[in-house]
């Protein structure tokens, strides 16, 4: 702390701190994993009554080590204005090595997966924290936090003669199942899909990346002639890591009533919706509400020559005369998962809480409470997004799983009201 070294007035800076830390911390495997054997067999044999064992669909590792992270961080934390105004910053840089994670194995092994330790992932950001008494008086206060944070994570290594370690999927309609994967070079929250395909012309095609500006190409035979057509390789859609997040904390006190709000958000990031590819599949999306109309899909023939071939929608024989089959939505737009990585970016009212200090003049006629307080909270009260499922920060995986890439069949945040009366005696 070197202002308790200098001379420095604490009408200026009142406070000032500096900080280097270093760590290595460790993450064990799961137990069990250094090896295959067997496992109690749910609902066993003979009418589920008796207990059963069964070979473990999971192949251990011998070898296996502790997955390991060192961290750098380096920081400052500063107050100002006799403590009226504060910053705290922060800048860290972490590696995990030797990760500990189940490779998808064939079915023909025997076994679902192989644990095992692969590669290492890059971790680096900043953290900033402000707060401030923005106005002091004897009976109005009004008090500001203001948080934000950035991180940026990237696959360095995966090791074992790897290019890719798929971590998890999610099913989507006609081959549109998005996965998210560890590549090198690649986010830890990078989603991969079907897509359009796109004309490049002269220009070299991206095995993994696409180019949005490029026109979508379309069919001009069968039953595609005059639809997208689809690129079934997977390929990178996006991040499910947010670029940022922050927070912005409002307290007010006024006598005896208090007011505290709180906003935060999420920005810059993807999630797989698998809501809207089932209803898309369906029919029940509204997106799906033109599929009586024809269109000319804007893009270009396999030459380059712009596209002007109308086509219908809807499922069964057009105005036109031509059967369409299943229609556009069902045969083609529900099997591209590129429609249904969306921006998952989101602001939201988290919390709003109002308090009501009961005086001591009135607590004082019962000679047994000294103090009594009335508190109305609503949480999770609004919400801003463009995500079209139903809340863009659930997951269809559990809290502590690191897979976030992927939503749809899940409930909502719960919005909730509460009175609390709190009785001090």
């Amino acid at each position: 702390m070197f202002t308790e070294h200098l001379k420095i007035p604490e009408s200026i800076l009142s406070y000032g701190k500096l900080r280097v830390s270093w760590a290595r911390i460790g993450k064990d495997a799961t137990p069990y994993n250094t090896g295959s054997g067997y496992i109690p067999l749910i609902n066993g044999p003979i009418g589920g009554s008796a207990i059963g064992w069964t070979r473990d669909d999971r192949l251990g590792d011998p070898n296996l080590k502790p997955e390991f992270t060192n961290t750098f961080e380096t920081g400052a934390e500063l107050r100002f204005l006799n403590d009226r105004l504060g910053v705290d910053v922060a800048w860290y840089t972490s590696k995990s090595t030797d990760l500990l994670i189940p490779l998808k194995l064939s079915n023909a092994t025997g076994y679902e997966d192989f644990y095992t330790n692969v590669g290492s992932i890059r971790n680096k950001g900043i953290e900033v924290s402000l707060n401030g008494t923005l106005i002091k008086s004897k009976k109005f206060n009004w008090e500001m936090r203001i948080n934000y944070s950035s991180n940026r994570n990237k696959v360095l290594s995966l090791g074992q003669g790897l290019d890719e370690v798929a971590v998890a999927e999610h099913f989507g309609y006609a081959g549109s199942t998005a996965t998210m994967k560890y590549i090198p070079g690649y986010p830890v929250g990078a989603i991969f899909g079907t897509s359009y395909q796109r004309y490049y012309g002269s220009d070299k095609e991206d095995p993994l990346m696409i180019d949005y500006s490029k026109p979508m190409i379309i069919g001009q035979t069968g039953n595609s002639a005059g639809f997208p057509l689809i690129n079934s390789s997977q390929k990178y859609l996006g991040n499910s890591q947010p670029k940022w997040i922050g927070s912005i904390t409002n307290n007010f006190t006024y006598g005896p009533f208090s007011l505290s709000v709180l906003i935060d958000t999420r920005q810059g990031l993807k999630k797989y919706n698998q809501l809207a590819n089932f209803l898309a599949a369906f029919g029940e999306s509204a997106m799906t509400a033109n599929r009586f109309d024809q269109v000319v899909f804007p893009g270009v023939l396999a030459d380059g020559t712009a596209n002007t071939q109308k086509v219908y929608l809807q499922q069964a024989k057009g105005p036109d005369g031509r059967n369409y089959g299943a229609g556009y939505y069902r045969n083609v737009y529900r099997g591209v998962t590129e429609n249904f990585v969306e921006d998952a970016s989101w602001i939201r009212l988290r919390n709003v809480s109002f308090t009501y200090q009961l005086p001591a003049t009135l607590l004082s006629a019962t000679h047994l409470i000294s103090a009594a307080s009335i508190t109305l909270t609503g949480n999770n009260i609004w919400l801003h997004t463009k995500y079209t499922g139903f809340d863009p920060e659930s997951s269809s995986f559990n809290a502590g799983s690191n897979v976030d890439a992927f939503a749809g069949f899940t409930y909502p945040a719960t919005r909730s009201f509460l009175a609390t009366l709190q009785v001090t005696f």
